[in-house]
């Protein structure tokens, strides 16, 4: 029932990134459906968003429903393999719900910037903020319980930590700055220290799946997945920067390559999952009876696309109704990040960077600088001409300037 979260987020994203609002009246093709007429991306966003409401729903700890599984495919069929029926028709997600309150507030800033406003947007930032306090009351103490597997088997994630919903509570604000801080210490302790080359999914525990099925340490049974890291590393990202990059690092070809010499993929391309150092081949990918991934172990996006991603998060960027905000927090004297939509640099004497979005217009470059230069009196310059600077409420520097064709908005801060 995940779902239709990643296509909200996915065409909210494009459109803010690029601002091609255009894209929203494209009319896509219903030859799949018969007897569908076109429809435009707009309205498909909109059936997409009225059916996570109202068909998909809630249970009755006001939690999304799971229906066959989320994120974890397997989840039902494995963890609840005693109330299978029971669990499709009465589960709950943790995670759906945590996720549902960044991507609900996301949907929503898109429907502002593009003018849809009025009713669609107070509903969607008001089931953000129902899922938010559904997800919050799932905390135990140290971390979210993972899914409610129907009145039968109760509770799944009281026994161990499973990635899968941490990070989105931070991301989405779930968590309280005291909760998001005992999170953090958690994972890492758990899930991040004891693996050399990214965080496990799962720590081994009472909650790993004891039957045979799949090993302990590999695949949804405590391997590691990029697809899980890039929203580890952009919720550490926001709250402990050092912490953030050094995720990264292990997530990287590189460190694969490093750590595991002697196996050939995880180099140059690899598997959506590798097993964790608790699993008897470590830096493998699952090769059991009906997973045989070991046959194929390449060519996998998530390999790629994951490290890129969660890169531009490391950088603080997001995009908003008026332009981006960005968080250079990276713990390097120097960097730079290039993009043929954005960059970012940084160099000891400054900051600098440029927004090229796909149609022409006005924007607001949102600067936070790390807490260490924040007091700082700093210059800016917007498209080679000095700005007056102005610090708002909570940090950020605003700097707005306009592009065009061929002519990005370039920026620059130095003190």
């Amino acid at each position: 029932s995940d779902m239709p979260l990643w296509l909200l987020w996915a065409v909210s994203e494009y459109v803010l990134a690029t601002r091609d609002k255009a894209f929203l009246d494209e009319r896509i093709s219903a030859k799949l459906v018969p007897g569908a007429s076109p429809s435009t991306v707009r309205e498909l966003l909109v059936r997409c968003y009225r059916h996570l409401i109202e068909d998909v729903g809630t249970g009755e700890h006001g939690l999304m429903r799971m229906l066959q599984d989320d994120w974890n495919d397997a989840l039902v069929m494995s963890w609840a393999q005693r109330a299978t029926k029971e669990c499709v028709a009465k589960g709950e997600s943790v995670l759906n719900s945590a996720m549902a309150a960044w991507v609900f507030d996301y949907y929503a800033r898109l429907l502002t910037f593009v003018g849809d406003g009025g009713k669609p947007i107070v509903d969607a930032r008001a089931k953000s903020a129902e899922h938010r306090k559904a997800a919050a009351a799932q905390w135990d103490g140290t971390r979210l319980r993972r899914a409610w597997l129907g009145p039968t088997l109760g509770w799944l994630g009281e026994k161990g930590l499973w990635l899968e919903p941490q990070p989105w509570a931070i991301i989405g604000g779930v968590t309280t700055p005291d909760q998001t801080s005992r999170l953090v210490r958690d994972l890492d302790e758990n899930l991040r220290q004891p693996s050399p080359i990214g965080a496990m999914q799962m720590n081994k525990s009472a909650d790993s799946l004891a039957s045979g099925i799949i090993e302990t340490g590999m695949s949804i049974n405590g391997g590691i997945w990029p697809s899980l890291n890039q929203t580890l590393i952009w919720a550490l990202a926001l709250v402990n920067p050092p912490m953030a990059w050094d995720e990264w690092k292990k997530n990287t070809f590189a460190r694969h390559a490093a750590v595991y010499p002697d196996i050939w993929y995880g180099v140059w391309s690899g598997p959506d999952t590798f097993n964790s150092v608790v699993s008897s081949k470590p830096g493998e990918t699952i090769n059991q009876p009906f997973m045989r991934w070991a046959d194929w172990p390449v060519m996998n996006l998530h390999s790629h696309a994951c490290s890129l991603y969660s890169l531009a998060r490391l950088l603080g960027v997001e995009f908003v109704e008026d332009g981006v905000r960005l968080r250079p927090g990276l713990p390097l004297e120097s960097y730079n990040f290039e993009s043929p939509l954005l960059g970012v640099g940084k160099s000891k004497a400054r900051y600098e960077g440029w927004y090229a979005p796909a149609v022409p217009g006005e924007w607001t470059l949102h600067v936070t600088l790390p807490e260490s230069e924040a007091g700082h009196a700093m210059n800016a310059e917007i498209n080679g001409k000095r700005s007056r600077v102005t610090v708002q409420s909570g940090g950020a520097i605003p700097l707005t300037g306009s592009s065009g064709p061929g002519k990005p908005l370039r920026w620059s801060l130095r003190p």
